[in-house]
């Protein structure tokens, strides 16, 4: 199960996601290298064949290759993303292991973001352009890179910026999905649409092998947590140390609409939120609990 989930990179954690990036950048630099060189035969198996399941053997043929034809530009690059290429799949493993034998959610991070792909695509395009071309235009290039590799790293730090971005982007994705479906088959059933299935549905979504009662307990516990705004004195010290030039009674007034709007039956916006928040103090704790309703209230989430 680990290798096959290695193979997709599913669970394979954002270290291991950058290394495989690196190692795509290592592989653009070959190829630069091999078009400049006039070395166009493994140029066009690697273009062919190096990005497909046999892409390892292949690498691995024109590592022999190149020691053979004395190519060492080739041969350095190659060892060099076969270490890249092993540390991520080092890392990958043992995070798809760490998922599979704890008791956390089963969440990836970056569900819902098929713009990386696009993103990674333009990278590398650019950074080749970049080490083909001189002058000018070579330079236009390089900062095209940097552009692009800028707005990479913000994506990757709106995932995994905190421990709670890393359950809330991904699960609220998840629950768009959840809604899609409940709502198509109740309009097909003819029955009334279900918010506290929906619900359910979500937290069993991250935890596949839940038993019902935890899961009820979880709705019941951000329910009661949301009525009752249990959480005012600990919030309102998180806002008053993470805001200290604003002045209490303002911090006051703040706490005293949010209950209000807690309180309020429709709101089931918020209710989702708590209710992934039971996920987030259940993986991270009960401070990063708080940290993420901060988050909510703030709007950052």
């Amino acid at each position: 199960m680990t290798w096959e989930k290695l193979l997709r990179g599913e669970g394979t954690g954002p270290i291991s996601k950058l290394l495989s990036v690196a190692g795509l950048l290592v592989l653009v630099y070959l190829m630069v290298h091999l078009l400049k060189d006039q070395q166009f035969i493994p140029l066009g198996i690697l273009l062919i064949l190096g990005f497909t399941r046999f892409g390892h053997w292949i690498l691995l043929g024109l590592l022999v290759y190149f020691l053979f034809s004395k190519y060492w530009t080739g041969v350095a690059l190659l060892i060099l993303n076969y270490v890249i290429a092993w540390t991520s799949g080092w890392f990958g493993s043992k995070n798809i292991r760490k998922n599979l034998y704890s008791a956390r959610a089963s969440v990836d991070p970056f569900e819902g973001m098929g713009d990386l792909f696009f993103i990674l695509i333009l990278q590398l395009v650019v950074f080749g352009m970049a080490l083909l071309t001189s002058g000018i235009l070579s330079i236009i290039f390089w900062l095209l890179f940097g552009l692009v590799t800028l707005f990479e790293a913000g994506r990757y730090y709106h995932r995994l910026g905190s421990p709670w971005r890393k359950l809330h982007f991904p699960l609220m994705v998840r629950y768009a999905a959840i809604i899609g479906y409940e709502t198509g088959r109740s309009r097909i059933d003819g029955s009334e649409f279900s918010f506290p299935e929906a619900l359910s549905n979500l937290i069993k979504s991250a935890y596949p092998y839940i038993e019902d009662v935890e899961v009820d307990s979880m709705i019941e516990s951000a329910e009661k947590k949301m009525i009752n705004f249990s959480d005012r004195i600990a919030l309102q010290e998180l806002f008053e140390k993470n805001n200290p030039s604003v002045g209490q009674n303002k911090i006051q007034e703040l706490m005293d609409k949010i209950e209000t709007t807690l309180k309020n039956p429709e709101e089931k916006g918020l209710r989702v939120r708590y209710t992934i928040g039971e996920i987030v103090g259940r993986d991270y704790g009960e401070q990063e609990r708080l940290k993420y309703i901060r988050a909510v209230i703030s709007g950052q989430s």
